[in-house]
């Protein structure tokens, strides 16, 4: 019956352990990626101050309640992505304002770079999507976003997206 007892409380230490070190990292701006938008599972998350630089590379929360999109819209009717404050979107900057975007062939490029990112003509439950038209040239406070899978919801099809539905950079640490 000890033995029973003992291994109880340190289960309950453990979980308790546990449960606080996640308390911890929520503190501390630290998030659990529970999208296949970018690989990861581990983000830091740091809020952008109004007027910050975001950069090609840099990994971003959009506040989907911040924009005016049909595509946008139909992919919310639909179940694909979530309105809410606590699900936003994680994607990756491609493109800045100024920069070239092109889809050609089921292809992306940026600049004349062509990306590993492909176009699909359905998504994954086989509805018909679209490219967003291009070329085009990215206005100023617009930037091109994209995500790692192939079947990722971005920019590819809804186009480019405002500095101010940015809220916050992520990191990614795991």
């Amino acid at each position: 019956m000890r033995k029973k007892l003992a291994l109880f409380y340190v289960m309950v230490t453990l979980l308790c352990l546990t449960a606080f070190a996640f308390m911890l990292f929520h503190a501390f701006g630290v998030r659990v990626n529970r999208s296949d938008s970018l690989t990861g599972i581990l983000y830091w998350i740091v809020p952008l101050m109004e007027g910050e630089a975001v950069n090609i590379g840099d990994s971003v929360l959009i506040d989907l309640s911040r924009i005016s999109n049909p595509v946008i819209e139909r992919s919310i009717e639909r179940g694909y992505v979530t309105r809410t404050a606590n699900q936003p979107m994680l994607k990756r900057i491609a493109g800045v304002p100024g920069d070239t975007v092109v889809i050609e062939d089921g292809f992306l490029s940026v600049n004349g770079d062509l990306t590993k990112i492909t176009v699909a003509s359905q998504d994954s439950r086989g509805g018909r999507l679209s490219a967003y038209p291009t070329p085009m040239t990215l206005p100023p406070n617009h930037y091109w976003l994209t995500s790692d899978p192939a079947r990722g919801f971005d920019s590819r099809y809804f186009g480019p997206i405002h500095r101010d539905a940015f809220t916050h950079k992520a990191f990614h640490l795991f």
